[in-house]
């Protein structure tokens, strides 16, 4: 580029005015330029025939034979090593993303999006969105805390007719992830029955946030919980969408003090799956963490976990530049695009449950094609 006659700059029209090519493939050379990371510009490389395209160009332009043929070598070394490492081209571009020095987020959301995609026709189901709202504040029972856990999926889509697609109650482990807890269990909605009777672990349904046209959720046959219940059949694509919200109580679930056995906030949500985006909610009461709360989102990859445990490790984190926002203190602004109800059903719960939302703060994690199978956790410390 520098030995191209009368290149104002490097801005992509700089480029596009002084090869006469499209601001496309200027775009591509302009990023290239300017980047310092040499496994960053992979990504902007563009094929052979549009570097052909970019070479014979500058050669009209006035760029010495030399210079082209210079770059033209490159070009081939750089596609040759590349491909003999990774073994193809997307391979080259994939590995060399997970050698930039930073994430770039736009490509790690773009592979996850051929992942739901992927997915959506392997597992036969799709929703638009997950959603999960867990309210954490005092208990009664003395230096405790309560949780009402709110969890559902909007437009639900069968692919194929006998997909298996499954709602599971809440339930509560220790920090570790590995050892079940007891926990008092409700419904945050008492006027709900399930096929199992109102006294039942759940899932409660949530019926005024359940959409009119909800096929029938039944326990599995044989399965030893009774807690999990599967879809029965329904329609196909559009034709059977529907969206379904549970939301339970459990009471007393860990002691409001940090200690050797209890170190914080240790939310999570098992994806498990395919949806355009999963947005995770938390509720805390002010008197638990600091004016400004600490909290971090974190997508675990569960590619080799077991099926009884919630247990990671560091090297299970999936690079996903999840942000934790602070939503202030109420519910003024829960609102949800992809639920229009979602601030009235945060009120509801919190009138069911006694609780002033001006006292707690709202935290939002947003997830967007979280990969099945994951589990995005929510960590925040409590205050000492």
């Amino acid at each position: 580029m520098a030995a191209v006659p009368g290149v104002a700059g490097s801005r992509p029209v700089d480029v596009m005015a002084a090869l006469s090519i499209d601001l496309k493939l200027a775009w591509k050379f302009a990023r290239i330029a300017q980047s310092g990371d040499p496994f960053a510009i992979v990504r902007h490389l563009p094929g052979a025939a549009g570097w052909r395209i970019a070479m014979d160009a500058a050669r009209k332009a006035g760029a010495p034979q030399a210079s082209v043929a210079r770059s033209a070598r490159a070009f081939d070394d750089a596609v040759r090593l590349g491909t003999a490492w990774a073994g193809d081209r997307k391979g080259f571009d994939m590995m060399a993303a997970g050698l930039t020095a930073g994430s770039d987020l736009r490509i790690d959301v773009e592979h996850r999006r051929q992942l739901y995609l992927g997915g959506s026709y392997v597992w036969g189901v799709r929703a638009r969105a997950a959603v999960r709202v867990d309210i954490l504040g005092p208990s009664s029972t003395r230096n405790t805390l309560d949780c009402a856990t709110l969890r559902g999926f909007i437009d639900v889509e069968r692919m194929r007719a006998d997909t298996p697609w499954r709602v599971e109650a809440p339930f509560v482990v220790d920090d570790r992830g590995t050892k079940p807890l007891a926990a008092r269990i409700e419904p945050l909605d008492s006027t709900d029955r399930t096929a199992r009777g109102g006294a039942a672990a759940g899932p409660h349904f949530l019926r005024t946030y359940c959409s009119a046209n909800l096929p029938d959720l039944r326990p599995i046959p044989g399965a030893r919980s009774p807690r999990t219940l599967e879809l029965a059949d329904s329609e196909v694509g559009t034709e059977g969408r529907f969206t379904v919200f549970h939301g339970s109580v459990l009471r007393a679930v860990q002691p409001v003090k940090t200690s050797r056995r209890h170190h914080g906030i240790f939310q999570m949500s098992k994806q498990r799956t395919p949806v355009e985006r999963t947005v995770f909610d938390v509720a805390i009461h002010r008197s638990l963490v600091g004016v400004e709360p600490a909290a971090e989102g974190i997508l675990y990859s569960d590619l080799n976990a077991r099926q009884d445990t919630f247990h990671h490790q560091s090297k299970d984190r999936i690079p996903a530049g999840l942000a934790v926002e602070h939503l202030g203190l109420g519910l003024r602004r829960a609102r949800l695009d992809e639920h229009a109800c979602h601030a009235e059903m945060l009120a509801f719960a919190f009138e069911r449950l006694g609780w002033n939302p001006s006292e707690f703060h709202l935290l939002r994690v947003n997830a967007p094609f979280p990969p099945v199978p994951s589990t995005l956790a929510f960590e925040m410390p409590l205050k000492d």
